[in-house]
């Protein structure tokens, strides 16, 4: 039952979000395999770079609360998310139109410690789907059970580039943006051009515009711990 009861969780994750976003949505608009993308329009951009940065993010607790504070260690000054067991994303209402324009969305960030898995990795399963960081675009639909999701994650051996389908929901699809076990404890910059992965994941070209973007570390199926930072999430649209 409680397994049950963390898959439902999860599979409300797109209501959560799209019925958040859909408010702003309606009545306004009814690396290798990923090149780097050249911007030319700044929509909004988060750099985390005081102290009260995240009061303009909601959060949306599945299982426990995941501790997400700023973090300022001069000149850095970031997101720090840390699981010990818990999933809690915090997500952000926008409108970015991604049926006549070309949306794309760049952060940085940082793994410290990855949720620790019995079995290989992988991203259609139920049972260690953790991930030290996520990264979520959810495209709203009207009826929130059309509603999609692209939602970038960080793997500790998937290969770069794996597109997978997430076991809550067809709607849902898992890209993995960034691969290993950061050893050294870099930062890393992320460029995705939004459109373009949509239809990689999908096989369609967006059927709806960008009504929330969200960013999670969860470790509550295995029953670990997790700890990432986040910083510079900037979305517009390129050229």
């Amino acid at each position: 039952m409680a397994k049950k009861k963390i898959a439902i969780s999860h599979v409300i994750i797109i209501g959560i979000f799209a019925a958040a976003a859909a408010l702003i949505a309606y009545g306004v608009l009814v690396k290798g395999l990923f090149r780097p993308v050249q911007r030319a329009e700044t929509v909004k951009a988060f750099p985390f770079s005081e102290e009260n940065s995240l009061k303009e993010w909601e959060e949306k607790i599945f299982r426990g609360r995941v501790v997400y504070r700023i973090e300022q260690n001069r000149p850095l000054s970031y997101v720090r998310a840390t699981s010990k067991g818990t999933a809690s994303a915090l997500y952000y209402k926008m409108k970015l139109d991604a049926r006549r324009k070309n949306p794309v969305i760049s952060w940085k960030w940082n793994v410290n410690k990855f949720p620790a898995k019995k079995g290989p990795e992988r991203l259609e399963t139920q049972s260690e789907g953790d991930f030290a960081a996520h990264v979520y675009v959810i495209f709203p639909a009207l009826f929130f059970t059309n509603s999609k999701v692209l939602e970038y994650v960080w793997a500790e051996s998937l290969p770069e580039g794996q597109i997978g389908t997430s076991p809550y929901s067809n709607n849902i699809k898992l890209i993995v943006a960034r691969s290993g076990a950061n050893k050294e404890g870099k930062w890393y910059k992320e460029e995705r051009d939004i459109a373009a992965d949509y239809k990689k994941a999908f096989g369609v070209n967006p059927e709806y515009d960008i009504g929330a973007v969200a960013f999670m570390t969860n470790a509550e199926h295995t029953g670990t711990s997790a700890d990432a930072m986040y910083d510079d999430i900037d979305l517009g649209y390129k050229e």
